[in-house]
């Protein structure tokens, strides 16, 4: 009897085989045995229980014997993809060195794509996401009074002296509570007077800190109580650029226009205030860092005001979160009324709204309204980066289409799906690699570029870095666009027989239509969506700038000076000042006027004072404005031409002390409503003073808080005060502005410099710039977000153009033949061309309908965090669909004509 027979051939192990191969084979063995013992003499029934009774669980062991070769199989098919992956990269490397074309197109818009990413991710994640530097930081909160200000509006008021040490003796929810303030002085070295950046904190708030000294020692409990010693701790990078890091600066004096200072210690590195506080200047504490700590001494015995200069640090206990700190600080605000009488009533606490509230210090440092326009930032990168891919995509599948015949032949000649993904996965591979690398080296540049451009008041940007976070996030969407890209292709199962014939088609399957159309609706809705937009802030940007703030900033020169107490400790004193400080500046060539006083939209809205009428008591449950309160030197309404209806106070006025003071109409029509408000009495001393101040002139409008604000609501009080030879500090720190005739106003700072220095060597010349620069910088943010999501939108709108040239440009190279046939057939050339524009404008109206519909959605978010001047009104959005319309026409027409040159009896032939 002849045994089982054993095939010689068999095809390549697979999955799908594996488990017939493993029948196959215990069959063979089974059947072989069986008639081994039949040849034997065993009967056949006695030969099956024998076979039986040898091999045992034939099913068990076909089991783990088809385990082992799933995992044979396996491995083997990895080391094939592998090495087919290998082979095919190097024939990748050849084709795309043939291509360059293709290559760069395709690496330098997916590298412009994935750069916008990863900078911006930096960014968000330095600046949102990366906590602050400062120990337990999710445990670190801010503490500070929210309140609803009448004439003011909603503001965050800072903690006051009583407020603070009411908290710190009954609040349980922290573990350490303090406050600080942030403001400046003049340090005097060598004849010479300069700017120190200082800080003024509480024990409480140096522990929140993590205060730590590098050389000498921190201020003791006795330095910080009422009359404890002067002393103060450099900061590293100050000890470091003023005394060359020399440690026998530790027991030295500090001489400063404020009084002489022992320097006790030199702070650890880094070691700066989180924000500035509530009524310091930001530009005078860019980035927040400190030169000079100084303790910061409370009284805690009182007495309390109704003041709010603090901002309060503190980490929460153990276990307790912010709203159950809030709960607590809320029941603790409800009894400032009976802690201090004298600075809080009942009354105050429900007219202001005034409440209190402990915030996560990042989430205070930053603010709702940048944390918004970093996530709209991102989302527009992301939709450019979106455009880029599409572009790409089309791109790849036009290459796979010129190739198709080719891989249907090898596809016919034996490789495998494996092979061919390894194909298509080389290609997306390489080109996605190299698009990498250009975007790392490109989003680089971008964030070590910030510094030059970004605002200077925008928290944590300028110490953003390209980290390993977000290389990681652009190479990781680099391999998932090139599995994207090779994933079509790889997914064709099946022979493509087509293919095999000559090649020679009517053109592209309807399905391939569709996905190209589909990439080029996404390419032209993102557009949509990022030139409105970017449209949106221009037209906010240019209502801004033709704002009429009621001044005229254009040839004016600002500085600051900051008159030392010592010497000017009274409103009288530093007056004279000002007033030799005119003369001089007068006599200096080109300057035609000089003035002193507030600097529009920096000195406003940063504190305010409660104002009261003579003669006229706010009723019960009226709600007394509190406004911007700033001091105006004769000349300061002058030099920034501001109209005043009425008088503008002169040097005459100070001399006899008339007390003559200007308001804004929008004050006036508040406190007065349908009143001429000349001649009435204005004051901040209580309802029942004694003496006003009174109202000689009115400016009917002027914007100088912010230019996007109603009209400011202020009162410029006089230059001397309603008592005599006070002492008070309230006009050492005002701004001088001085108009010229130059063409080049700053030609004029020597010359102003060189003026004090003659005057008062130890006042300093603080920041001098142009008013127009004041101005600029206050659009400063909206500009910086305008800037980057045009560069954006600016890039997808060259991409929606050269991709949809691009497209149509190969869709009429397949569809030539179509085309003679129809000339052939009797259609002119023009009927050729408005059939192609037709069928490219309908995929366009798609897609910018789709883009319309986005960007009403996004006007609406992105009016929420900036100003751009009213949304995305109909007519801008279809000025922008109909310029990306009118782009896919143009870019139609061209190989639409292309197409109509075919010879009609050669497409005929075909």
């Amino acid at each position: 009897m002849n045994g089982p027979t054993r095939p010689n051939f068999s095809l390549p192990p697979s999955p799908e085989r594996v488990e017939s191969t493993v029948d196959d084979e215990f069959r063979f063995h089974l059947e072989e045995r069986r008639a081994q013992l039949i040849a034997e003499g065993m009967s056949p029934d006695d030969a099956d229980r024998e076979v039986q009774r040898r091999f045992g669980d034939v099913a068990s062991y076909k089991r783990e014997t088809a385990a082992i070769d799933h995992k044979k199989v396996r491995a083997e098919r990895r080391a094939g993809f592998i090495a087919s992956l290998w082979r095919e990269t190097l024939r990748a490397v050849r084709l795309l060195t043939r291509d360059r074309g293709f290559a760069t197109t395709a690496a330098a818009t997916l590298g412009l794509g994935l750069a916008g990413v990863m900078a911006t991710y930096a960014v968000v994640h330095d600046v949102l996401l990366k906590p602050l530097p400062y120990p337990d930081p999710t445990r670190v909160v801010a503490v500070r009074h929210p309140s609803t200000v009448p004439g003011s509006g909603e503001r965050i008021w800072g903690l006051s002296t009583g407020g603070y040490v009411h908290l710190r003796d009954h609040a349980k929810s922290f573990e350490a509570f303090g406050i600080y303030s942030a403001s400046s002085f003049t340090v005097l070295k060598d004849g010479e007077s300069e700017v120190a950046r200082v800080a003024r904190a509480t024990p409480g708030a140096l522990s929140v800190l993590g205060a730590r000294v590098e050389i000498g020692t921190f201020f003791s409990a006795e330095d910080a109580q009422p009359g404890g010693a002067d002393v103060a701790i450099l900061s590293a990078e100050y000890h470091r650029s003023q005394f060359g890091g020399d440690p026998a600066a530790v027991g030295t004096i500090l001489e400063t226009a404020n009084g002489s200072y022992q320097i006790i210690g030199v702070a650890a590195p880094g070691l700066t205030v989180p924000m500035p506080g509530p009524f310091a200047d930001a530009s005078d504490l860019t980035g927040f860092g400190v030169d000079v700590w100084l303790p910061l001494r409370v009284n805690e015995a009182g007495p309390f005001y109704n003041s709010h200069p603090y901002v309060g640090v503190a980490r929460l206990a153990e276990g307790v979160d912010v709203a159950s700190a809030n709960t607590e600080l809320t029941s603790l605000l409800a009894r400032f009324p009976e802690w201090m009488p004298q600075a809080y009533t009942a009354s105050f606490l429900q007219e202001y709204d005034f409440r209190i509230a402990a915030t996560p210090l990042h989430d205070a440092v930053i603010g709702p309204q940048l944390a918004r326009a970093l996530w709209l930032l991102l989302a527009a990168v992301t939709l450019m980066l979106a455009a880029a891919v599409a572009n790409v995509a089309n791109l790849f599948l036009a290459r796979i289409e010129a190739r198709r015949q080719e891989a249907a032949v090898r596809s016919a000649l034996g490789a495998s799906t494996s092979q061919m993904t390894a194909h298509y996965a080389a290609e997306s591979l390489l080109v996605c690699g190299c698009a990498f690398a250009f975007a790392v080296g490109l989003a680089y540049a971008a964030v070590a570029g910030l510094p030059w451009f970004a605002p200077r008041d925008v928290p944590l940007i300028h110490d953003a870095a390209l980290g390993v976070g977000a290389i990681g996030l652009g190479a990781a969407l680099a391999l998932l666009i090139a599995a994207a890209l090779a994933l079509a292709p790889a997914l064709r199962r099946t022979l493509d027989i087509d293919a095999l014939r000559d090649g020679r088609t009517l053109g592209a399957s309807p399905r391939r239509r569709l996905l190209r159309q589909s990439l080029m609706v996404a390419q032209l809705a993102a557009t949509v969506i990022l030139l409105s937009g970017a449209a949106m802030l221009v037209r906010g940007a240019r209502t801004l700038r033709n704002v009429d703030a009621g001044f005229e900033p254009d040839g004016v020169v600002a500085f600051q000076v900051w008159l030392p107490f010592s010497s000017y400790d009274t409103r009288e004193r530093a007056s004279v000042f000002y007033r030799d400080l005119e003369a001089r500046l007068r006599s200096i060539p080109g300057v035609t006027a000089v003035g002193f006083g507030p600097l529009p939209l920096q000195d406003f809205g940063t504190a305010c004072s409660v104002v009261f009428r003579e003669g006229r008591p706010y009723d019960v449950g009226e709600q007394p404005p509190c406004v911007s309160t700033p001091v105006a030197l004769p000349g300061w309404f002058g030099v920034l031409d501001i109209d005043v209806a009425g008088e503008r106070p002169t040097w005459r006025d100070v001399d006899a002390r008339t007390q003559a003071v200007v308001v804004t109409q929008a004050l006036a029509d508040r406190l007065w409503p349908g009143e001429d408000a000349i001649g009435r009495g204005i004051g901040s001393n209580g309802p029942d003073s004694e003496s006003w101040y009174r109202v000689v002139g009115v400016v009917p409008e002027l914007r100088a808080e912010a230019l996007d604000a109603p009209p400011t609501e202020a009162v410029f009080y006089a230059a001397t005060g309603l008592v005599p030879d006070q002492r008070t500090d309230a006009i050492n720190y005002l701004s001088v502005l001085v108009r010229t005739s130059l063409d080049d106003p700053m030609q004029v700072v020597p010359g102003l410099q060189a003026a004090v220095r003659q005057l008062d060597a130890r006042v300093p010349v603080v920041k001098p710039r142009t008013l127009p620069q004041v101005v600029s910088r206050s659009m400063g943010r909206l500009n910086f977000l305008l800037a980057l999501i045009g560069v954006a939108a600016l890039v997808a709108f060259t991409l929606s153009t050269v991709g949809t040239y691009g497209v149509v440009s190969y869709m009429m190279m397949q569809r030539r033949t179509e085309m003679g046939i129809r000339m052939a057939l009797g259609a002119t050339a023009g009927n050729v061309v408005r059939l192609v524009a037709s069928q490219s404008v309908r995929v366009a109206l798609i897609g910018v309908t789709l883009g319309v519909l986005g960007a009403v959605y996004a006007s609406q978010v992105l009016e929420t965090m900036v100003f751009t001047g009213g949304g995305a009104g109909p007519v801008l959005l279809l000025a922008v669909a109909g310029v990306l319309v009118g782009v896919v026409l143009l870019a139609s027409v061209a190989p639409a004509r292309a197409a109509t040159r075919v010879d009609p009896s050669e497409a005929l032939r075909g």
